[in-house]
């Protein structure tokens, strides 16, 4: 689902402290640095272009990802069967 299209070194030890990825779709590219901070790009694709749709940015990416996680649980409940939010099967259990 994810290319590395770019990697950052460090001069002094060669170790990685950035990545530039984007999904096979074209949907998303990320930065992402060593420190968490990661900003990241949403894009509408046409067979026409690709128009970037929004940003986000932020230095705690497994804080916003928890945070998306908890509000898929509150949509889950509340909407539930029949919506976009239905869980499956296998994540009731």
């Amino acid at each position: 689902m994810w290319i590395i299209k770019t990697k950052h070194k460090r001069d002094e030890d060669g170790g990685t402290v950035a990545l530039e990825l984007e999904t096979d779709d074209k949907r998303l590219d990320v930065n992402v640095r060593w420190d968490g901070c990661t900003e990241i790009h949403v894009y509408s694709v046409t067979e026409e272009n690709r128009e970037l749709k929004d940003t986000f940015h932020t230095c705690d990416l497994k804080g916003f990802i928890d945070t998306l996680q908890t509000l898929d649980n509150v949509c889950q409940d509340y909407f539930g069967e029949g919506s976009y939010w239905e869980r499956k099967k296998d994540e009731e259990e």
